[in-house]
């Protein structure tokens, strides 16, 4: 079900332009679109790298994995300085 629904996300955006071409044949695409769609890959982009840095530990640390801890618990995950 899952891949179902991850396919059927990929494919929306193809079948619309699709659908919007087929029903708006020969006519240029606006320049209005164009430029929303640039804004638009550029916005996603940006947060991208903003989300890339903001998630990044310092190149002096050791990342260590998520374990089970005594009595069961979960001691998250962390970065820990180099030893």
């Amino acid at each position: 079900m899952a891949l179902l629904i991850e396919l059927l996300l990929f494919v929306t955006p193809f079948a619309g332009f699709l659908l919007w071409r087929r029903l708006n044949p020969g006519r240029p695409v606006p320049a209005r679109v164009v430029w929303l769609l640039a804004a638009g890959i550029l916005c996603g982009l940006g947060g991208a790298i903003w989300y890339g840095f903001s998630v990044s530990i310092a190149p002096d640390s050791v990342y260590v994995p998520a374990q089970l801890g005594p009595g069961g618990q979960v001691i998250p995950h962390r970065s820990e300085p180099r030893r």
